[in-house]
Order: C-alpha cells, then sequence, then structure tokens
C-alpha cells in the first residue's frame, strides 16, 4: 500500500499533463490546463497530500519522503512562479545526485554502508559486500540523474513527462 502511495504525485502529474489545453468548467469559473505549469502544480499538492495520508495512516513520515517533498515543493515552486520548466526537469536530477553523495559521504565518514547501517540486522553480509553496494548504489542514482537531464535536454517536455512515469 505504501508502495502505491509513493507513485501517486508522479502519476497524477503525467494524468494532468496530458490534459494540456482542456478546459474545465465549473460554475462560472474556467479554467485551462496549462501543460507542464499545471502539472507541476497538480504534483506538489499530491505530493503534499502524500505526506499528509502517510502521517495519518502509518503515523510518522520518512526522511526520504520529507526530502522529496521539500524538493518537489522548492523545484515545482520555481518552476510554476517563475514559469520556467527547467526547475522541474532538474528535480529529479539533483534529487537523485544527493542521494548518491549521501551514500558516499556516508561510506567515507561511518566506514559502512547507508544500507548496513539502516538495515544491521536484516542482512547479513562481509564488508567488501556491502562496500559494492555502496557503489552499485552511487553509480545508480548518479546515471538515473545524468538520464533524467539528457532526456529534459534533448527531447520534448511531451517526452520527457513520459519518460518520468
Amino acid at each position: 500500500m505504501k508502495q502505491l502511495l509513493e507513485f501517486l504525485p508522479i502519476i497524477i502529474f503525467f494524468i494532468v499533463y496530458q490534459m494540456s489545453g482542456t478546459t474545465l468548467t465549473i460554475g462560472s469559473t474556467v479554467y485551462t490546463f496549462d501543460g507542464i505549469y499545471t502539472a507541476t502544480l497538480a504534483l506538489i499538492l499530491a505530493t503534499l497530500l502524500q505526506v499528509v495520508i502517510v502521517k495519518l495512516i502509518w503515523g510518522s513520515v520518512e526522511k526520504r519522503l520529507l526530502g522529496v517533498a521539500g524538493a518537489v515543493i522548492v523545484f515545482g515552486g520555481a518552476t510554476v512562479l517563475l514559469r520556467d520548466p527547467v526547475f522541474i526537469f532538474w528535480k529529479p536530477t539533483v534529487f537523485n545526485w544527493a542521494l548518491a553523495a549521501v551514500y558516499v559521504v556516508w561510506h567515507v565518514a561511518r566506514g559502512k554502508c547507508f544500507f548496513q547501517e539502516i538495515l544491521p540486522d536484516e542482512i547479513d553480509m562481509p564488508n567488501h559486500i556491502w562496500t559494492r553496494v555502496t557503489v552499485v548504489s552511487t553509480c545508480h542514482f548518479f546515471m538515473v540523474g545524468a538520464v533524467n537531464l539528457y532526456v529534459a535536454y534533448n527531447f520534448s517536455v511531451v517526452t520527457w513527462a513520459s519518460f518520468k512515469l
């Protein structure tokens, strides 16, 4: 359930983005969906709703989800307020590269893999395997961030939005 809830904001972003150009009339209020800007606003609201739902159902919110919410608010807010999609394009990259940096810094500073510390009793592996986990995780998040930028700058916004989903 919790894992499915994590996909909700990006699915809402994609659906709202696909409604670009559609006009919605409720009473005397008329609103036309404005592509990436309306979708980004929907992403911000859905992410905030996600945090509230997680808090209400599970009693606490993981730091990772709070980090995602913070990044969505900052980068999404800049996109909407400044009417420039470059900020929302960079949000996944900055978040992924920050995770990669955390894994490296954690490993160097503490001498242990990040996952080894948060899962001390669940998995028992030799230290050299944990080091590989750090390297693979770091490379994964760095590459995901790099691919995001490649798609954002070399393809259309439509392609980028589909790629994010």
